[in-house]
């Protein structure tokens, strides 16, 4: 197994991609923190990857706020006495026409999806990674994150700047032998697009034709990309960013133009 005795930490893992992740690594060996704003999703996990065999503790946190992030890395340094890798799933988005998003939501998106990714690679590299000499970060970017989305303005800005994100930590910090790599995934089966899916059927159905594969990604598939590269499998691999998306990007965003009206 991969994972045997490494610590991993995976952010956003009360569903969805961040779920998968967790389950997976701790299948392959590895003690588990599970972090998530909302303690019932980060019970629920936990418990769940000991109902399964696994190793897992829970930490409750907003990734965007500092203080919480390094009193959860204390968590997790207390308990597991390093961590190994680090996976920052966490991620909010709110469909906005770009004219109408508002300065909070904006703030909000910006905070989650990168300055949170930043927060929790900087302090888990302080604590654990640089003293070591050693570890390897994944960051969840999107298709918005190598293209345009409509409605999607603060969420495309965050998801960018992850790229841009990963390719400088993996530039400063591999003196230390920090490898930081980003999965870019395309529309996934998740408990999101599933919702999105009940209610808007025929736009659900629309966006997987134009998938060159022709079917949409489930979230085990994008675990496995994750954790691919944050394995020793990929140990020449950093700074790479990893389209997951049944080649969507090779086509397009995934996306028509919108037309106002239409």
């Amino acid at each position: 197994m991969r994972f045997t005795d490494q610590v991993v930490v995976v952010t956003g893992a009360g569903q969805g991609i961040g779920l998968a992740t967790a389950r997976l690594a701790a299948r392959e060996g590895a003690k588990v923190a599970v972090c998530d704003r909302d303690p019932g999703s980060v019970s629920s996990t936990v418990a769940r990857i000991r109902e399964e065999g696994g190793v897992a503790i829970g930490v409750c946190g907003d990734v965007s706020n500092l203080t919480q992030v390094r009193a959860n890395v204390d968590e997790v340094m207390q308990a597991y006495g390093r961590i190994d890798v680090l996976i920052n799933n966490a991620g909010i988005l709110k469909h906005t026409p770009a004219r109408l998003v508002e300065e909070a939501q904006w703030r909000r998106e910006i905070d989650v999806c990168l300055t949170g990714a930043f927060f929790w690679a900087q302090t888990a590299a302080v604590a654990s990674m640089i003293p070591r000499k050693q570890g390897a970060i994944v960051n969840l970017g999107s298709g918005a994150a190598v293209a345009g989305a409509p409605g999607s303005t603060s969420y495309c800005a965050a998801k960018h700047g992850v790229v841009g994100l990963t390719r400088a930590l993996c530039v400063e910090w591999g003196q230390y032998n920090i490898r930081v790599n980003c999965v870019c995934p395309g529309i996934t089966a998740t408990e999101m697009t599933m919702s999105v899916a009940r209610d808007y059927p025929e736009r659900i159905r629309q966006r997987e034709q134009r998938i060159p594969l022709g079917h949409m990604a489930q979230p085990d598939d994008q675990a496995k990309a994750i954790l691919f590269l944050a394995s020793s499998d990929a140990a020449s691999i950093s700074g790479h960013i990893l389209s997951v998306d049944g080649g969507t990007a090779a086509l397009s965003s995934g996306y028509s133009a919108p037309r106002d009206g239409h």
